[in-house]
């Protein structure tokens, strides 16, 4: 089940961060998680949950409906008439 979750920390050095999570509170993410660039503050959606090696909880797919997807070309430019 998908959650909408915000974007608390991020190291782009490090390639991971922690998204603010309703339901299980400070979930830790890393790069590979997400298809988009991600930084500070960010809407995002939660789409699965998994567990770390230490049995804690991590965010295994993110989504940020407001960021184009990394690989994804840019539109077009608009021609004016």
């Amino acid at each position: 089940m998908s959650a909408k979750a915000r974007i608390r920390s991020w190291s782009n050095e490090q390639g991971f961060g922690y998204i603010e999570h309703p339901e299980h509170g400070d979930l830790l993410f890393d790069f590979e998680a997400c298809d988009f660039n991600p930084e500070v503050g960010d809407e995002v959606v939660v789409e699965e949950i998994g567990k770390r090696y230490d049995g804690s909880l991590k965010a295994k797919r993110v989504s940020c409906p407001a960021k184009p997807r990394r690989g994804d070309k840019p539109p077009p430019p608009k021609i004016p008439f």
